[in-house]
C-alpha cells in the first residue's frame, strides 16, 4: 500500500495545480531572467509559469512528501518544481532535530545535487542544508578539518565529487554542472557566518574557499555567477563579523582580485564611497 507521504497521485495533483495558476508571460519573463539561451549558463531549462511566491506557498501545502517523491519533483525537466522539491527539502531539514535524519536530508541532497542547477536553487539550499549540517557534526578546526575539506573540495578545478566525506558517491563531471557545485561550496559558507558560531575560526572559512577558487585555473572560476558568490559571502563577513579582516584578506589578494571586477565590486558594496573608489582604482 502506497503511504501518503509517496502517493504518486500527489505528483500529478501538484502539477495541474501550478498549470492552474501559470501564465506564459511569467514563463518567458523566467527564461530571460534565468539565462536559458544557447551557451548561457539555464540553457535548455523550462518554466511552466509561476511566481516564487506561488511555489513558496505550494511547498507549505506539500510539506509532507517523503523523500521518494521530493526527488521526483527535483528530477523534473521544470524549474519550480525544483525549486518545490528544494523548498520542501530545506523545510524537512529545519524542522528536524535528530541529527541521524538530518544527514539523511544531507546525503540526499548530495546525491542529487546536480540537478540543483541554477542560483536560485543553490541559494536557497547551500547554506541551510550543506552549511548547516557541517557545521553541526563535522571539524571545522581540528587535525583532519573534514568539514573544510569538503567545502573546498565542492569548489577545487578537477572536481571528482564528493571527496573527503562521500567517497563512494564519487564521480566526474564538467561544464556547468561544476558550476552549480562550486556555488553551493561557496554559499554554504554563509552558515558560518551565522550563531552561534562552530568556533572562533569557523566565520573565517569563506577567506579558504575564496582563496581556492583565487588559486586555480579553472575558467569557472572567474564567471559571473562564481565571482558574484565570493563577492557576496566576503560582504556577508564584513557586515557579520569584520570589515577590518575583510580588508586585509582583500589586499593580501588584490593582484587576483583586481581582475575580478563583479567579485570585487560586490565585497566592497557596504564600504564608503571613498573607500570604493580606492580599490578599483588601485593598480
Amino acid at each position: 500500500m502506497t503511504s501518503k507521504k509517496n502517493n504518486l497521485e500527489d505528483l500529478k495533483t501538484i502539477r495541474n495545480h501550478i498549470l492552474k495558476i501559470a501564465t506564459t508571460e511569467r514563463a518567458n519573463t523566467n527564461k530571460w531572467f534565468f539565462k536559458t539561451g544557447p551557451g548561457e549558463y539555464g540553457e535548455g531549462d523550462k518554466f511552466l509559469g509561476i511566481t516564487v511566491p506561488q511555489i513558496r506557498k505550494l511547498s507549505k501545502v506539500y510539506r509532507y512528501l517523503g523523500l521518494y517523491l521530493v526527488e521526483k519533483l527535483l528530477k523534473s525537466e521544470f524549474h519550480e518544481e525544483r525549486l518545490l522539491a528544494i523548498l520542501i527539502l530545506v523545510d524537512k531539514f529545519e524542522k528536524e532535530t535528530e541529527l541521524k535524519k538530518k544527514e539523511e536530508i544531507f546525503n540526499f541532497y548530495l546525491k542529487n545535487i546536480k540537478y540543483v542547477n541554477n542560483w536560485d536553487l543553490v541559494d536557497q539550499s547551500a547554506s541551510k542544508i550543506v552549511g548547516n549540517f557541517i557545521k553541526e557534526k563535522y571539524s571545522l578546526k581540528s587535525k583532519n578539518r573534514s568539514g573544510v575539506k569538503f567545502l573546498l573540495s565542492l569548489v577545487k578545478d578537477e572536481n571528482i565529487f564528493p571527496d573527503p566525506l562521500h567517497k563512494n558517491l564519487g564521480r566526474g563531471r564538467g561544464g556547468f554542472e561544476k558550476l552549480w557545485e562550486k556555488r553551493v561550496g561557496i554559499v554554504a559558507t554563509y552558515s558560518f557566518m551565522q550563531k552561534p558560531f562552530k568556533n572562533e575560526y569557523s566565520p573565517e572559512i569563506i577567506f579558504e574557499v575564496a582563496g581556492k577558487i583565487l588559486n586555480e585555473k579553472d575558467n569557472l572560476n572567474s564567471h559571473d555567477l562564481i565571482q558574484k558568490a565570493v563577492g557576496w559571502m566576503l560582504r556577508e563577513y564584513g557586515k557579520r563579523i569584520s570589515e577590518k579582516k575583510l580588508k586585509e584578506f582583500l589586499d593580501k589578494n588584490f593582484s587576483k582580485i583586481k581582475e575580478r571586477r563583479t567579485l570585487l565590486r560586490y565585497a566592497i558594496e557596504r564600504f564608503t564611497e571613498k573607500e570604493r573608489k580606492g580599490y578599483l582604482n588601485r593598480d
